[in-house]
């Protein structure tokens, strides 16, 4: 027999016609026969066939499998899928959606589609077209195959199953498995030696917690397997019309001779297969996002990824997107993918991937990265007169910012004002209800290398608007584990302790101010807004009213004050100077800092509210960020990486406020450029640091900063080595 592995198989891929795929005719067989079958060409809408969906894995594991005679190397993990996918349910079990964990026996011959196989890997002409194919692929298959992998051993196979078993138990009664695990807050870390920590707990609730942090353990496992962290997952199953996602107990093979296998199998042997539908599992991660955001972060769950997943394919009540192009890009840039182009081209199959009929950008695998990512990003800014792309720019620390031209060796070289999609973001987008600007501007325009040919300069990108303020003071940046408000013990481990107060000592006004209205202001800069009653909900955590905003967040300043005042009265660590000798404690809460009047109104709105609604809010929208206080005494929340002396500011085109810090470069010459208003202007060289909101300085209806007194600028965003660099430009 011919060995073809590694090797273009010319006798397999013959050119296929427009609109043509090949299909994977797999022959049945038991667990230890080879992989054997065939390839058949089709137009996608003609003969009935099932996707495979998987991770490649290891490329470096891999198995041979037969194809019309020849032999031919695969991954580990399809080889796998392949094999599990010989075998359906046994008899009983006719519904394979209801399978659940159900035996299975091997069926005849499945017609498959696995892009490892149906593509030439080796043909780059091919595997562009076959890529702009995908989304039909998967649309048109009739049912979606997830392979999340073998169950090695009966631990493994332990696991999964209690996992499966459940979510389908959890989500028969959402809100009640919600409060039973709430126990679990009560520790401070539900994995380590729980002895000590377990002490506070009565004994029914000590039953409880073992009970349910075993059966979240398996969940949190569950969300772990490789599979939901792959990038391509996203298309294949937003596209299906149908989708399981599929696992089997991988069958012992050591110290078992080959005659005792063959007999086992010929005994009625079957596969153990589990299997859960990928819909039910869409509900349970939606409804811990919205409704459990506090006790995801504290188990550490990754059940976000997935959720993450839904809602790039979300639709109105119409059946239109609900979910544009570039905010599904940014959910999903925490996945993986073995090509960093792939995080663009994966997602082309999404309805709003098409401007003006034509696809944002078609797969390119002879460009880099930042080429790739550029392109997409002036073709938005282009068709669309708006900068939302800019304010998904998501810096982890302080890059270099300097000059630098297109170089095809650099695969991450771009502008800073472009998203890196490749690298890793931890943030939501700011979903503010009010637009800080004109959303659209036909005055946004663009200098430099457009064309992104090598040795040209990267392009620039020139917009106008207002200077808003600028920083005086900043947080320590958000964690998610900070916010829950359970008991000392757990406080002290916090990487922020009373987190609150901290921030609330940082912010607080002076006292000419109006105390109440700046607290105001940071409970609505927190979860990104609230709405009045008939007002859009955002996209982002679970919503409230601003009634009910009001309450919940009034609970939780006072569950934080008495929370602190118990643990100032039992350590006993004030001393007679009045100075906290406990250095986690601070020397007084939110509320002790009010006036009277302020607190009589935290009372009342506190009064029969809990502090969930708060929590759940503000808990996905905060993370990583930090709170930061402007010199005119203006309360906002915006990147990590702001400092005091950024500036804050209104652009046109964007709906959401954006930092910018100034750079001082004594050599760089001055720049003159017409306003609106024919005066000349001086330039200053700013850094874009990332979108912002300022609750006070955004107001329905309010688009110009003129009618706040700010001071109109234009602005050129021009070339860094990561960061975006602005030219901020104001009338003398």
């Amino acid at each position: 027999m011919n060995n073809l592995s590694g090797r273009p198989f010319p006798n397999f891929y013959r050119p296929l016609p427009p609109k043509f795929i090949r299909v994977f005719e797999l022959e049945p067989g038991e667990y230890s026969d080879g992989i054997v079958g065939r390839l058949v060409p089709q137009a996608i809408d003609a003969e009935p066939y099932e996707a495979i969906s998987y991770v490649w894995g290891d490329a470096q594991k891999r198995r041979n499998i037969t194809i019309e005679g020849l032999t031919v190397s695969v991954t580990e993990n399809l080889h796998g899928a392949l094999t599990a996918f010989r075998h359906r349910p046994a008899a009983g079990n006719n519904n394979e959606r209801d399978a659940g964990t159900a035996p299975a026996k091997r069926q005849p011959v499945r017609r498959l589609w696995a892009d490892a196989v149906c593509i030439n890997q080796e043909d780059m002409q091919e595997r562009i077209s076959q890529v702009e194919l995908m989304s039909l692929v998967y649309a048109g298959a009739r049912r979606v195959l997830s392979w999340l992998g073998w169950e090695e051993g009966e631990e493994a196979r332990r696991d999964m199953q209690g996992a499966i078993r459940f979510i389908k138990a959890f989500m028969k009664d959402a809100q009640a498995g919600l409060r039973d695990a709430r126990v679990l807050l009560l520790h401070h870390d539900f994995q380590a030696d729980a002895t000590d920590d377990l002490a506070h707990l009565s004994k029914d609730d000590r039953r409880r917690f073992k009970e349910q942090a075993r059966k979240w353990e398996s969940v949190k496992l569950f969300f772990e397997v490789e599979y939901f962290h792959r990038a391509w997952i996203v298309q294949e199953l937003g596209l299906a019309r149908e989708a399981l996602l599929i696992t089997a107990l991988k069958p012992a093979d050591n110290g078992v001779r080959a005659d005792e296998r063959v007999a086992v199998e010929e005994e009625g042997w079957a596969l153990e297969i589990s299997i859960l539908e990928w819909p039910l599992m869409g509900r349970f991660v939606r409804f811990l996002d919205y409704s459990g955001a506090s006790l995801v972060t504290h188990l550490g769950l990754i059940s976000w990824v997935a959720h993450h997943i839904l809602m790039v394919w979300s639709t109105n009540e119409d059946g239109t997107p609900d979910c544009d192009f570039l905010t599904g890009l940014h959910w999903t840039r925490i996945l993986r993918v073995t090509d960093p182009r792939d995080r663009i081209f994966s997602l082309l199959g999404h309805p709003m991937a098409v401007l003006d009929g034509e696809l944002v950008i078609h797969p390119d695998y002879t460009r880099t990265r930042g080429v790739i990512y550029t392109r997409l990003a002036i073709n938005f800014i282009r068709k669309t007169k708006n900068l939302y792309i800019v304010s998904l720019v998501d810096h982890e620390d302080d890059p270099s910012t300097e000059h630098c031209e297109w170089d095809c060796q650099h695969d991450a070289r771009m502008p800073s004002w472009v998203p890196d999609w490749h690298s890793i973001n931890r943030t939501t987008p700011v979903d503010y209800p009010i637009a800080a600007a004109v959303t659209e501007d036909d005055d946004i325009n663009f200098e430099g290398g457009v064309d992104c040919e090598d040795g040209t300069s990267l392009p620039h990108l020139l917009v106008r608007g207002w200077v808003v303020d600028e920083v005086s003071a900043v947080s320590r940046r958000m964690e998610t584990t900070d916010f829950p408000i359970t008991h000392l013990a757990r406080e002290r481990t916090k990487q922020n302790p009373f987190w609150l107060d901290r921030v609330w000592e940082l912010v607080r006004p002076a006292k000419q101010q109006d105390a109440l209205a700046v607290l105001e202001s940071l409970s609505v800069a927190l979860p990104l807004g609230t709405r009045e009653k008939d007002d859009p909900v955002s996209k982002v955590g679970l919503n409230q009213i601003l009634e009910e905003h009001h309450r919940s967040f009034a609970a939780y300043v006072l569950e934080y004050h008495e929370l602190l005042r118990g643990a100032l009265s039992e350590a006993g660590r004030v001393n007679e100077d009045g100075n906290n000798t406990c250095s986690f404690l601070p020397v007084r809460s939110v509320f002790d800092s009010l006036p009277a009047d302020a607190q009589a109104v935290l009372r009342r709105r506190g009064e029969g509210a809990t502090a969930a609604g708060f929590l759940e809010c503000m808990t996905w929208p905060s993370m990583c960020r930090l709170v930061y206080r402007t010199a005119s005494g203006l309360v906002g929340m915006g990147s990590r990486v702001t400092r005091p002396g950024d500036l804050v500011c209104r652009i046109r085109g964007s709906a959401v406020l954006m930092t910018l810090r100034r750079i001082d470069d004594s050599s760089a010459s001055e720049v003159t450029v017409p306003t609106t208003h024919t005066e000349m202007t001086e330039s200053i060289r700013c850094a874009h640091i990332g979108p912002t909101v300022i609750p006070a300085r955004m107001k329905e209806g309010v688009i110009d900063g003129a009618d706040f007194g700010e001071k109109a600028c234009n602005f050129r965003i021009v070339q860094a080595t990561r960061l975006v660099l602005f030219l901020l430009l104001c009338p003398s």
